[in-house]
């Protein structure tokens, strides 16, 4: 069960940016919650491109801690701004790249296939969770790929 203060969060999010025409999907921690993935979400991440992270910035504006822009560690490179809704942080992170294990850059994440997560009276556009088995897979976060794992085995298969 998420943290009420997440629930509100989304729903700030999920009002503000919904029927903008922005590509983006919920990504990490939270997205992995809401898709039976047992961890503790404490922050609020929302991939998008390049475009769409500008286009949030500005309509997130009002709880901006940093702005939106060019930010590249060892390890990965996005467009990257800061928010804080309902005392928690928000990322909003365009054209994620991250450096694998062999030292090459990945390709830019770009949210194409998108799973339709309900909240409450809410639909929330969210990465797959094959999506962020192979982000974590990528970042070497060994604990985390297991757990995504496990969740996809539990998965109902879809029909086709």
């Amino acid at each position: 069960m998420l943290d009420n203060r997440l629930v509100k969060a989304l729903r700030i999010i999920v009002a503000r940016l919904e029927n903008k025409g922005i590509n983006w999907v919920l990504g990490g921690s939270v997205n992995l919650a809401l898709q039976n993935v047992h961890v503790s979400p404490r922050d609020i991440d929302i991939l998008t491109d390049k475009r769409g992270a500008f286009q949030i910035g500005e309509l997130l504006k009002d709880y901006e801690i940093k702005r939106v822009e060019f930010t590249k560690s060892e390890k990965l490179c996005s467009y990257l701004g800061k928010f804080r809704i309902q005392g928690l942080e928000v990322e909003v992170i365009g054209d994620l790249q991250a450096k694998t294990n062999q030292g090459a850059w990945t390709e830019r994440f770009k949210p194409r296939r998108k799973a339709i997560l309900r909240l409450e009276d809410m639909e929330i556009p969210a990465s797959t969770l094959e999506a962020e088995l192979k982000a974590y897979q990528a970042l070497g976060r060994a604990e985390r790929v297991q757990k995504i794992r496990e969740a996809l085995k539990k998965k109902p298969k879809q029909s086709i």
